[in-house]
């Protein structure tokens, strides 16, 4: 193989594992019946210190009353036109919803000012009220948290994204 080949095959083995990484790691599943849906989000306070709580809110709907689990992720950190990579979703509620076919999921967390102690994805925590992001809450940034439900088939809801100011 000619070493441009190399240079070439390098260059589309990097651009797959970015575009890898970049992916979703629970995709929605098509929208049909027994598929959960969620909507209507709040989130109160929107403005935090860091360190600060806030509180989101939102409706689901699941004709099965099967949902399992409901999941939090930090997505990005957004400051002076630069953003910063986020954190995997994190399990904030776990059979709390089963036998429903709607009504309001609520969580309460702090937006954390500490940096995690290990790299992402290196250990498995259960949901404490704080997600450890991957920088330090920087003052004047914007947190971009995204919100889903995974049922019992395994059916993944639509996303929602909430944004949180830290001033």
């Amino acid at each position: 193989m000619k070493r441009h080949e190399k240079m070439w095959l390098a260059i589309l083995g990097c651009l797959l594992a970015i575009s890898v990484g970049c992916s979703k790691e629970f995709d929605p599943s098509p929208r049909s019946p027994g598929v959960p849906r969620i909507g209507n989000l709040r989130v109160e306070p929107s403005v935090v210190e860091p360190g600060g709580q806030t509180t989101i809110r939102f409706d689901f709907r699941d004709q099965e009353g099967d949902v399992r689990d409901v999941y939090l992720a930090l997505r990005k950190e957004v400051k002076d036109f630069t953003w910063s990579k986020g954190l995997s979703p994190q399990v904030i509620s776990r059979g709390e919803y089963l036998g429903l076919t709607e009504g309001t999921i609520e969580a309460t967390f702090t937006v954390s000012a500490e940096r995690p102690l290990t790299p992402l994805g290196t250990e498995r925590k259960t949901y404490t009220g704080q997600l450890e992001p991957s920088q330090p809450a920087q003052a004047g940034s914007t947190r971009v948290y995204e919100v889903f439900v995974v049922d019992e088939k395994g059916h993944v809801s639509n996303y929602l994204e909430a944004r949180v100011t830290v001033r």
